[in-house]
């Protein structure tokens, strides 16, 4: 029987042998590289990558006004805990965000009347006896040590460096710095009343946008989504609670052992401290060096002082304050702590590197929420197909 009389007598055998004839014409035939309309496809491909540089133009311009929001709502998230502790006592949303709200004004009231001054002063004070410091640094061993191990005149160098500085040029390139630091000066003080603005409306109604938020995504999603934002906003509000909290206590230490030491600029120091020290982990340390060094100006016996002193406290801080000051509010490992401090400094600078730390901590939140049970409902390996 031939071939032709089989698929008369097996329609199916006959439609298999014309599938896989169409197939094997099918995969023969030359793949199209270029797109059907190549000048359209081009225009458009244009088109987008146009709007994506305009984007990214518009958030450079924007960047400033977007800072100071992002920065509001950081503000506004860490004073939510201390709202929130005071409706516990039976106070009222309203007057408890009017209570708080006034505190940290009196407290800014404080620090700008008192502390900022006294700051002025410490650093006129520097000024002032820079010479003398030096001409007492210079009888010291561990100066001399210095310029023995480098091989080079310190004293030759500083005052070719100073001479630079005061020549024409430089005076001119001072100059323009010195506009250019007004004109930051007035940027400054209109970006720090809208952050406190803008604080003041996030704090007020934070609960509504939660509320509009979750509005955005399904019904039958909205109770885990809220309970979410819930976890992170605790988070984000505890860990600017703890960490202002923890740089006060360390600004405090910092200005009794300078005060022990005898340093004219303890204030200065401890003021320094408390925004350095905003960065958990790495703060701490980047001011060990800071406050050593500024002590050798005292003395070197001094700065072995407060180099033990505080490296105690470092100590202190580590096993016995945060654990109490923080709790549970950011339970993020040290090495994410680390990476994500770096890595905010990079980007956003002091800002950054205090945002990254929470953030960390909300996907983190989120993996395990969200994404592990996900994961943990998946019993059954998918059919191979």
């Amino acid at each position: 029987m031939s071939n032709s009389e089989e698929r008369e007598q097996d329609p199916a055998a006959a439609a298999v042998a014309e599938s896989d004839a169409q197939r094997s014409s099918t995969s023969s035939r030359p793949r199209r590289v270029l797109p059907a309309a190549p000048l359209r496809s081009g225009f458009l491909v244009a088109i987008g990558v146009l709007l994506a540089i305009a984007l990214a133009l518009v958030f450079v311009s924007l960047s400033s006004v977007l800072m100071s929001l992002f920065l509001a709502l950081f503000i506004a998230l860490g004073l939510d805990p201390a709202v929130r502790q005071l409706q516990r006592t039976g106070m009222k949303r309203p007057w408890a965000i009017t209570t708080v709200a006034v505190v940290v004004l009196a407290l800014a009231v404080v620090i700008v009347l008192v502390l900022v001054p006294n700051m002025v002063k410490q650093f006129v004070h520097i000024i002032e006896t820079a010479p003398e410091w030096y001409a007492h640094a210079q009888t010291t061993d561990w100066f001399q040590d210095i310029e023995a191990a480098l091989g080079v005149d310190l004293d030759a160098v500083i005052a070719q460096g100073v001479a630079s500085v005061t020549s024409l040029s430089s005076f001119l390139a001072i100059s323009g710095g010195v506009l250019k630091a007004a004109g930051g000066i007035v940027s400054g003080i209109s970006s720090t009343v809208l952050v406190v603005v803008l604080t003041l409306y996030f704090i007020a109604s934070l609960e509504t946008m939660k509320r509009a938020l979750a509005t955005l995504v399904p019904q039958y999603r909205r109770r885990t989504f809220s309970d979410l934002t819930d976890q992170i906003t605790a988070s984000v509000g505890g860990f600017v609670a703890g960490g202002v909290t923890l740089s006060a206590i360390n600004a405090a230490v910092v200005l009794v052992l300078q005060l022990v030491i005898g340093s004219n600029i303890a204030l200065l120091l401890a003021i320094g401290a408390f925004f350095i020290t905003l960065v958990p982990m790495i703060g701490s340390m980047i001011f060990l060096v800071v406050g050593t060094v500024a002590a050798l100006f005292v003395g070197p016996w001094q700065a072995l002082i407060f180099l033990v002193g505080y490296l105690v406290y470092i100590q202190i801080e580590a096993y016995y304050v945060t654990p109490r000051v923080m709790g549970k509010a950011v339970a993020v490992p040290g090495i994410l702590v680390i990476i994500g401090a770096m890595t905010g400094a990079a980007l956003m600078g002091l800002l950054g590197a205090l945002v990254a730390i929470p953030i960390t901590a909300s996907v983190l939140i989120i993996i395990r929420q969200v994404t592990i049970p996900a994961q943990d409902a998946k019993t059954i390996a998918p059919e191979a197909g």
